[in-house]
This record gives C-alpha cells, sequence and structure tokens, in this order.
C-alpha cells in the first residue's frame, strides 16, 4: 500500500526507475531514488517524519523505516538493508553500507560510509566509515578495507538488477504511477 501521511497530507515521492513490491507499505513523506528497491513487507512510514531512501539501495523484506516526530531517516547510495532490519531515526547510514539480517540502527545514530552492521547488532550513536560492528550494543569488531565501498555498491547493483526484472514482468506495486517523479 502507497499513501498520503494522515498527518501531513504529504505523499511519497518514488523514481520511475525504482521497484517496490506489491506488498510493502510507502507512507507519507518518503523519498525513494532511482534503482532503490523495496521488497516485499517492507515499511517506510514517513507518517510522522521524513525517509530519504538513495540509489541502489535495496530494503529487503520485512525492514522498518521510520523516525521520530518531525525528524528524518536518511539512508544513502547502494545500501542493503537486511531482512527484518529496522533503521529508526532520526539517523543517517552513509553510502556503500550494509545493514545486517534482523539488526538494529537506533535513533540518534550515524553509520559511516562504507560499514558493515552485523546481523542482529544494535547500532547507536557515531559508528565509523570502513568498520564492521557488531553485538549488542554495537561495537566495532575490525576495520574494512579500503575497497569494501566498491564491493557494497557491486553487492547493491545486484538487487538493482533483480528489481529491474519484477518490473520488467508487470510486478511493481499497483498504482504506483500516480507517485513517480523524473529524477
Amino acid at each position: 500500500m502507497i499513501l498520503p501521511s494522515p498527518n501531513s497530507g504529504k505523499i511519497p515521492k518514488i523514481s520511475k526507475d525504482a521497484f517496490v513490491a506489491p506488498t510493502a507499505i510507502i507512507i507519507g513523506d518518503v523519498t525513494i531514488e532511482a534503482g532503490a528497491n523495496i521488497w516485499y513487507g517492507a515499511v517506510l512510514r514517513g507518517d510522522i517524519c521524513s525517509i530519504y531512501v538513495g540509489k541502489n539501495t535495496s530494503i529487503q523484506d520485512n525492514a522498518v523505516l521510520h523516525s521520530d516526530y518531525d525528524t528524518e531517516c536518511w539512508v544513502g547510495e547502494n545500501i542493503i538493508v537486511g531482512h527484518k532490519a529496522t533503521v529508526h531515526g532520526p539517523c543517517k547510514v552513509g553510502n556503500n553500507c550494509m545493514i545486517g539480517i534482523d539488526s538494529v540502527v537506533l535513533q540518534g545514530t550515524t553509520v559511516g560510509e562504507g560499514t558493515i552492521v552485523a546481523a542482529g547488532a544494535v547500532a547507536r550513536k557515531e559508528i565509523p566509515s570502513l568498520s564492521l560492528v557488531a553485538g549488542v550494543p554495537a561495537k566495532k569488531i575490525r576495520d574494512l578495507a579500503p575497497d569494501f565501498p566498491e564491493t557494497a555498491r557491486k553487492d547493491a547493483l545486484h538487487y538493482v538488477e533483480t528489481g529491474r526484472k519484477y518490473i520488467e514482468l508487470g510486478y511493481n506495486h499497483p498504482g504506483i504511477e500516480k507517485y513517480w517523479f523524473d529524477a
């Protein structure tokens, strides 16, 4: 379902080049850029906040993005937000990151570019760029190689390609056209 916010009346803005699965829920002040793909059961609830999903970012099945009243949940480019992950703002996830399956990015968190938040981790506060963090609360396990952002970008592009196949087969969210914008 794609709906305007019942609070502000703001409507989602979705690139014509994005895939949104029919069972995803997109509400309110949500911007989804080109190449992004929002999978089955994902919830992006911008009814009281603003949500931004950057180019080529994959929001996997049953993930949830939301934020506190009048704040922003910002997820950059070339990111994979794993199955059942929660990203709750106000927060910012830098480009070329992987947010692991069933992990949580808590409000007030900044995840640096090229970082992995491991499966099941609970990230809070400042997470440095090019880091692998794990645990509850998440702690830095090690530095990542300088070329990791390129690896993350390539991994994200696999989902972009899969989303395009779904679009070509007519599997995009019914009624999505009225929320399209030209980037």
